[in-house]
């Protein structure tokens, strides 16, 4: 297998998409980083990050700590290290680097449990088959598993744990831009549906000591939300609500928060569930706060068009642009009330009409 192009100057995966390099060689850089991605799952599945926590070793002491072939395992690294993820100096050692350090099991704001989640055979198998979504506009997860995401990952425990560990690691990015542009405090009670365990209800909570709220998500997903709502100081000012928010969702709240959720979903069900909310706030001013990512106009760089892949290929569902979330949230009986910076974490105010 020789797909070689002329060697980038730049070293590692900062050279392969160098727009300076030949069209050809520009294209072989998705080659090589499919290489990479594989290599780099390898190490962090049998624990190499965790082995390199207390400084470099070399290839044979890393086999010996983490149960593998000293060769099979040498060769991975090195191609690691090639693409810029780890140290290896002249004596073999390999370390850590600041791009790695992530990837260790118990790092502050680490990274290793998104990674395992999103390089895992349930995310994968459907990129082999995203031609079957463009055919026909449904989820490949469906042709490649025979159940939709979410069925399949109640019917696999160890797949659910995946998804839980990569979703706990997930929940902080954008959050203190989200507080530093919105005040929550001029809400009484917020409802966080989809709300997950109450990791973001029990920040906001912190922050605004004259706010209660209400966490409303399905019956199994918060009855594991003791554990993080007891000893967090506000639990006390939590209700905790299983519900299936395409049927319903808690009354009583003056806003209604929704962060990261509508995105696993098609428009229609999206619409099904701002309905909901529209139905819960029924003749009451509440508001809808949506938190997502908006997309840029065409052309312009936006990890949001990545994920919006992803979410139709995995999920069925779809990122958004402003006029869309117009588009649906007018559907269901609300108008935007403020002005969102698009990006990948935005929050869009509705005021129901």
């Amino acid at each position: 297998m020789n797909v070689q192009g002329s060697t980038p100057e730049t070293p590692g995966m900062a050279g392969w998409f160098d727009q300076g390099l030949p069209p050809r060689q520009q294209v072989l850089g998705f080659i090589y980083a499919k290489w990479a991605i594989g290599a780099l799952r390898a190490i962090v599945e049998v624990g190499v990050p965790d082995a390199l926590a207390g400084g470099p070793r070399t290839a044979a002491e890393l086999s010996a700590a983490t149960g593998t072939d000293a060769d099979a395992l040498y060769r991975v690294l090195r191609a690691v290290a090639a693409a810029g993820v780890l140290d290896e100096d002249r004596e073999g050692r390999f370390a850590l680097r600041p791009v790695s350090e992530g990837l260790v099991s118990d790092a502050e704001g680490g990274i290793r449990d998104m990674f395992l989640f999103a390089s895992d055979p349930m995310l994968w198998r459907p990129y082999e088959n995203v031609a079957h979504s463009l055919r026909t506009g449904e989820a490949a997860f469906v042709e490649a598993f025979g159940s939709p995401f979410y069925e399949y990952t109640q019917a696999n425990p160890d797949k659910a744990a995946v998804l839980d560990r990569a979703m706990l690691q997930n929940r902080y990015p954008g959050t203190e831009r989200i507080f530093d542009e919105f005040d929550f405090g001029r809400f009484r009670r917020i409802a966080d549906v989809g709300g997950g365990r109450g990791h973001f209800l029990v920040e906001l909570l912190r922050r605004f000591p004259g706010t209660t709220g209400v966490l409303a998500d399905q019956a199994h997903t918060v009855a594991e939300a003791k554990e993080v709502l007891d000893g967090s100081g506000v639990g006390d000012r939590i209700t905790v609500a299983p519900t299936d928010f395409f049927v319903e969702v808690p009354a009583g709240c003056d806003a209604y928060f929704i962060k990261n959720t509508l995105h696993n979903w098609d428009n229609a069900k999206a619409e099904l569930i701002l309905r909901s909310v529209r139905a819960a706030i029924g003749e009451g001013d509440a508001r809808l706060l949506i938190v997502e990512n908006l997309l840029r106009g065409p052309g312009e760089w936006d990890v949001g068009k990545l994920i919006d892949v992803e979410s139709l290929a995995v999920l069925g569902g779809r990122e958004r642009g402003l006029a869309e979330w117009d588009r649906i949230a007018g559907a269901a009986g609300f108008v935007r009330a403020n002005e969102p910076v698009p990006g990948d974490v935005a929050l869009l105010e509705y005021r129901p009409v």
